[in-house]
């Protein structure tokens, strides 16, 4: 009976994703984001930064549609594209797991390692950026105080992450199994189609992942400057369906693959 999570399988693409080297990688796009926010609170006042505005290009233009799914990439053709690469998913698919149990439960991995090495930097910088702080009399002793609504504003943006995380691991992984250049197809799509593409030609924001989050961000707190184009609903429909996409003809893509090496 096919089952949708396999604690076997899952062990092992753990062991291979969090070397010392790589888990390195992954946390450094966050970890810049996280910098950069502290850095630009610490050195404007609460006044002056939201009429700049700059918590919500941060946060969404760089946070959101950039280092997110590059922090994404990383995890999701890891999981899976290296072992189709070296042909080592074959003595994967040789046992009596099912190749929906594979796929899943990559993209399981692949989601929970994103939001841990991800989303949770974005969220604490979101609350950074979006929270102010007073000097006490003692010239090192700070305190960051939330202004009103700032709260929903980067409740916001950690929701929009969380979705965002998901899509984009399974639409990785899906890259991963249908092409050996998953990292160079994801750099494009990331660099090209959603940085620039979508920016330009406003048909292609509904085929773009970065414009879901930003909707879902836009319309749940309301965070200035974050350019988002969809409707809540939009975003939903089809961060869902991009989801399901991705996963159901990744398995298939699955099944084709035969135990010479060969996909048919």
């Amino acid at each position: 009976m096919s089952t949708v999570f396999n604690p076997t399988i899952a062990a092992i693409t753990l062991r291979g994703l969090l070397g010392r080297r790589r888990s390195l990688l992954i946390a450094l796009p966050p970890a810049l984001l996280l910098a950069l926010s502290i850095g630009l609170r610490l050195t404007t006042d609460i006044n002056s930064s939201h009429d700049f505005g700059w918590p919500g290009v941060v946060l969404g233009q760089i946070g959101l549609v950039t280092l997110l799914p590059l922090t994404a990439m990383i995890i999701g053709t890891s999981v899976l594209g290296t072992e189709v690469d070296d042909s080592s998913i074959l003595h994967l698919l040789a046992t009596p797991v099912s190749r929906a149990t594979v796929m899943t439960t990559k993209w399981i991995v692949a989601s929970a390692a994103t939001l841990v090495f991800a989303v949770v930097p974005l969220g604490v910088a979101a609350f950074v950026a979006t929270s102010g702080y007073v000097d006490s009399p003692g010239p090192l002793d700070m305190t960051f105080t939330p202004v009103k609504g700032d709260a929903t504003e980067a409740v916001g943006v950690v929701v929009a992450a969380a979705v965002g995380a998901l899509v984009y691991s399974a639409f990785f992984l899906f890259l991963s199994v249908v092409t050996k250049r998953s990292v160079a197809v994801t750099l494009i799509y990331i660099l090209v189609w959603e940085s620039l593409l979508t920016r330009q030609v406003s048909g292609l924001r509904l085929l773009s992942i970065g414009q879901y989050e930003l909707g879902l961000a836009d319309h749940i707190g309301h965070l200035p400057n974050l350019d988002a184009h969809l409707t809540m609903g939009t975003s939903v429909v089809m961060s869902a369906a991009f989801t399901l996409f991705a996963l159901v003809y990744g398995t298939r893509r699955l099944r084709s693959f035969r135990v010479s090496g060969e996909a048919a």
